[in-house]
């Protein structure tokens, strides 16, 4: 099937003429900026005429020139214009900055740094940036020789007026994870970019999922992948948080059931769901229980843990008997480095 559909455009002309009403101060006058249509041009004194042999016209530059001593008389132009100054000189490049006033050329592959300072080079004036990059080699007289790298950078600030970025990005050859002797962790490890302005919130990369402030639905998931918040309703009135989420978890999860020693503290080895030893433990994900009550984590507290060697160590707060009852649970990644 063919279709076809016409349409009729009005179009506005421009009235191109121009009166114009002054007094020749000098000999030389600049009409217009745009040039004079030839032959569309006359020049009069209040209902007289002037004769053409009293004025020079220049209709392309539009610049009259008149012949003799300059008038006092107040003169009327008459004329039409052209869309552009025909007579106006057009440069691709600036002449100046092609030659100096000696005649010299300017080296082109000469760098000279400007005079205001160190300038951004990427626009990201706005960004606070921080981090390191370290490199070490290791070697031994019963191992082969190897390189570690290390490199973390972080990014906080306005890319917009109204949208911010907050990023982390971690790149290392052996994983690190944070020290379970306080009860407040760093996370080493995360790497992630977030973007936020006034109502929403956009994250991508290491991300923790958790239960929100609610009595049901108890999680808590290292992971990585994508989160997206906003909030709903009218600024200063009640408002709902919707979140949406799509990730893979980071490592697996497992539960122990750990006999204690009598008079032993510990430490005691945590494994895989498979059984396996060699697991590193996810830091922050770790749930100690004894006798089915919630331990805190802290060398002030009541236990402390190796997240590398996935060890356990309880504190004195804690006295372990052979009648304890102790449940771990915690996510663990058991890639080998």
């Amino acid at each position: 099937m063919l279709l076809l559909a016409a349409g009729c455009v009005h179009a506005q002309t421009r009235d191109n003429r121009v009166v114009k009403h002054f007094i020749m101060a000098k000999d030389t006058l600049v009409l217009d900026t745009l040039g004079i249509v030839p032959g569309s041009f006359s020049l009069w004194t209040g209902t007289a005429e002037v004769p053409a042999d009293r004025y020079v016209l220049d209709p392309y530059r539009s610049l009259l020139v008149w012949k003799g001593q300059p008038t006092a008389d107040t003169l009327t132009a008459r004329f039409r214009t052209m869309p552009l100054l025909l007579g106006a000189r057009i440069r691709h490049k600036d002449r100046e900055k092609l030659l100096r006033s000696s005649g010299e050329r300017e080296d082109a592959f000469r760098y000279v740094p400007s005079k205001g300072g160190p300038q951004d080079l990427f626009g990201t004036g706005g960004l606070n940036k921080s981090g390191s990059i370290s490199r070490g080699i290791l070697f031994g007289n019963n191992q082969d020789l190897s390189v570690n790298s290390t490199m973390n950078l972080e990014l906080s600030g306005q890319l917009t007026d109204k949208i911010g970025v907050q990023a982390s990005v971690t790149d290392n050859n052996i994983p690190i994870q944070a020290g379970g002797n306080t009860l407040e962790l760093q996370d080493f490890d995360r790497v992630f970019i977030k973007l936020h302005d006034d109502r929403q919130e956009l994250s991508a990369g290491d991300i923790v999922l958790q239960r929100p402030k609610s009595h049901f639905l108890t999680y808590y998931k290292k992971t990585k992948g994508l989160n997206y918040s906003t909030r709903l309703g009218k600024v200063g009135g009640p408002q709902d948080q919707l979140s949406l989420s799509a990730a893979i978890s980071k490592g697996n999860f497992a539960r122990n059931t750990l006999q204690g020693i009598e008079g032993v503290q510990g430490p005691y080895r945590l494994t895989a769901s498979d059984g396996g030893t060699f697991i590193i433990v996810l830091s922050g994900t770790e749930q100690v229980y004894i006798d089915g009550k919630l331990l805190t984590r802290g060398m002030d507290n009541d236990y402390v843990i190796d997240y590398n060697t996935a060890e356990v160590t309880f504190t004195a707060k804690q006295p372990i008997t052979k009648d304890k009852r102790i449940t771990a649970e915690f996510q663990y990644s058991d890639k080998n480095y």
